[in-house]
Order: structure tokens, then C-alpha cells, then sequence
């Protein structure tokens, strides 16, 4: 397919590199990246765009969400047609008390144990 006027005029744009950092996400993980890592890449028309993108990237980054390995000892059924499958997780040890979403289901019908993976 040939290039179009279009395409070649978006290949000499100047690139715009729109920051976003988290005093308390940094402190809480200071080698979470090492500082030579490559931005994230997202291409707009405006440097406006880029800033709202990069703002509500930095709220779903600047949220802790932890992942857990939980085993179920019943074989819960669960029906894909009612959504996407939530939990409410409550672990003392690990500080945990809110909703959680399904990532992982392993039903495991010899022994009659449910496997969830969860993030949340």
C-alpha cells in the first residue's frame, strides 16, 4: 500500500514527552523503574490529548493494586454471561479488605478446589 500525504506528514512531526510522576508511588517502590526504561508511547494530534491521557494513566498507575493466588475449597461456577466476576477479598495478614477482580478461574474437579487469581 503506498504512503499517503498524510502518513508521511505524521512521520516529521516534532515528538512532545508529556511527564507524569508520583512523590508517594516512587517512595513506596523507588526500583519500580530504573530511569533508562523508554516512556510509554501513545501518538495525538495535540499535546493537550497527551496530558489528559497521561493523567488518567498516572491514576490507574498511581493506585496500589496487588495480585493474590487464593484456593476455594468448594468448585465455584461461574456464568461469563453475568460480567466479569468480582470478589470481595478480606485478609487480615495480608491488609486486605476490598473488591477484587477474577483474572484467573481453575476449577480442579478431582480434588473439588477453586483456583482464583485476583487483582485489585
Amino acid at each position: 500500500m503506498p504512503a499517503q500525504t498524510a502518513d508521511i506528514g505524521l512521520a516529521i512531526r516534532e515528538a512532545a514527552a508529556e511527564p507524569w510522576s508520583n512523590a508517594a508511588v516512587l517512595a513506596r517502590y523507588p526500583n519500580a523503574r530504573d530511569g533508562a526504561a523508554a516512556p510509554a508511547e501513545g501518538f495525538f494530534d495535540a499535546t493537550s490529548d497527551a496530558a489528559t491521557a497521561v493523567a488518567q494513566r498516572g491514576v490507574l498507575i498511581g493506585t496500589e493494586r496487588r495480585r493474590f493466588n487464593v484456593a476455594v475449597a468448594d468448585l465455584l461456577w461461574v456464568d461469563p454471561a453475568t460480567g466479569i466476576p468480582t470478589v470481595t477479598l478480606v485478609d487480615a495478614e495480608n491488609a486486605v479488605n476490598g473488591a477484587h477482580l477474577v483474572t484467573r478461574l481453575a476449577l480442579n474437579l478431582e480434588t473439588g478446589v477453586t483456583e482464583l487469581d485476583l487483582f485489585g
